[in-house]
Parts: C-alpha cells; sequence; structure tokens
C-alpha cells in the first residue's frame, strides 16, 4: 500500500507539472508563436464551431503570420456569427484594404451596410420562428376566447414581423457571406469552363475576394467584385467561407 500511494502521488505531481508547462492559444499569440496559436485556436473551433471570437483569434494569428488569405477567411467567418461586433467589422475591413479590397462597396454608406448586417442569418431565422409562433399562440386565443382587441394588435404586428424577417433571411441568403470564397493559392486561373480544357480567362492573386455562383464536381462558378464576368476556378485553389 505504502508503494502504492508513492505512486499515485509521484503520478499527480508529474500531472500537475505537465498541466502547468502546457501552454495556452493567448500564451503562444503573445509570445509572436502565430503558427502555433492558430493551431490552438483551430481546436478550440473544432470543439466550439459557434464560436465567433475563436474565428476571430484564429484570424489574428493568421494576420500577425502573414497569411492574409487565411485571415479573411476565418474574419468573415467570425463576421457571419457576430456581424455587430466593432473589433470583427475593424480587423476584417483592414485586411481587406490591404489586399487591395474593401468591405463596405463604395455606393453605400457605412450606416445603411452596418444596418443590413445587424442580424446574423441564425438570428434572422430565429426572431422570424418565434414572430411565427407568437401569432399562432394569440390566433389559438382569438379562436378560444372572447374578442379581445389588444390580441388582434398583436396577432398583426407578429404576422407582419413574421413576414419582415422571413423575407429580410431570403434576402440575405442570397446575397450574404456564405455565398464568398477566398483565394488561397499564389495565383488562381480563373476559367471560361470547369474543366484545365478550356482557356484561361483571369488571373487572381491570392487573397483575391470571389463571389461564388455554381459548383460542379471540383470546380466553382465565381465572378470577382462588380465585373460581372462568371469563370471557373478549382477548388484546391480557393475555401469558401
Amino acid at each position: 500500500m505504502k508503494y502504492f500511494l508513492t505512486f499515485i502521488s509521484l503520478f499527480l505531481s508529474l500531472f500537475c507539472f505537465a498541466q502547468g508547462q502546457t501552454k495556452t492559444a493567448q500564451d503562444l499569440f503573445n509570445e509572436g508563436n502565430y503558427l502555433a496559436a492558430a493551431v490552438e485556436y483551430q481546436k478550440q473551433i473544432t470543439a466550439f464551431p459557434k464560436d465567433s471570437y475563436a474565428y476571430y483569434n484564429l484570424a489574428n494569428s493568421y494576420f500577425k503570420a502573414g497569411d492574409l488569405d487565411k485571415a479573411l477567411v476565418n474574419y468573415y467567418r467570425a463576421f457571419r456569427l457576430n456581424p455587430r461586433d466593432k473589433d470583427i467589422i475593424n480587423n476584417l475591413s483592414f485586411t481587406l484594404q490591404k489586399t487591395g479590397q474593401n468591405l463596405i462597396p463604395e455606393n453605400m454608406p457605412r450606416s445603411i451596410f452596418l444596418i443590413y448586417h445587424y442580424f446574423s442569418l441564425q438570428e434572422l431565422k430565429g426572431l422570424a420562428f418565434i414572430s411565427l409562433w407568437l401569432f399562432a399562440i394569440v390566433s389559438t386565443f382569438m379562436l378560444s376566447f372572447k374578442y379581445r382587441p389588444f390580441l388582434v394588435k398583436i396577432a398583426v404586428v407578429s404576422l407582419c414581423s413574421t413576414l419582415f424577417f422571413t423575407c429580410f433571411y431570403l434576402l440575405r441568403v442570397k446575397k450574404d457571406v456564405q455565398n464568398l470564397a477566398v483565394v488561397t493559392a499564389p495565383r488562381a486561373e480563373l476559367r471560361s469552363g470547369p474543366s484545365e480544357n478550356f482557356p484561361v480567362a483571369l488571373n487572381v492573386p491570392r487573397a483575391q475576394l470571389l463571389e461564388v455562383h455554381d459548383k460542379k464536381g471540383d470546380w466553382y462558378e465565381v465572378s470577382v467584385g462588380s465585373e460581372g464576368a462568371f469563370n471557373w476556378v478549382p477548388k484546391k485553389n480557393i475555401e469558401v467561407i
């Protein structure tokens, strides 16, 4: 028993020492070991895929390491989950500017952009669902009990809210960051069709933002900014946000 207790005590001591030696992602980041910090933040994302700040910290690590393409991908993912966070917006905008791009379209006021992106897609879906349930509950009360004017007002407001949030959600789905991709290769050749047999229509640099329109096998149909021309790029050269 004496030797057994000694063994347990030694084991616990070694375990505690090992735990004390383990560095957190923030420790690695503070030390300037940005790629190692990125690995640790990626583990956090694997465990908590809806954590916007994990994506934000991962993007910061890649930015400090000079990988602007991966930084953009993860800033956008953080923005998609948490579109009201000022730090996420500012860092995303700054990184885009570093690559010669802009977060807010030139013909759109910043206030309009922020209002348009005030809610995330998940929040819009949730608000539409809550409004619909409220309308259903109030309608049930109106049919089951004596007529009450205030119930009619609630029913009308909840129905209008359901229609508003549903339409807003559908609009955002068609034109949101989930339809974007970032070039992760040193240079991506955009071809006129989904095959190496088609001629190259355009060359785009690393970290270029692309809008995704369609997919065929390992090829994506994309466009660059407001140019409007649709071309194809292999999956290996981009990362879809």
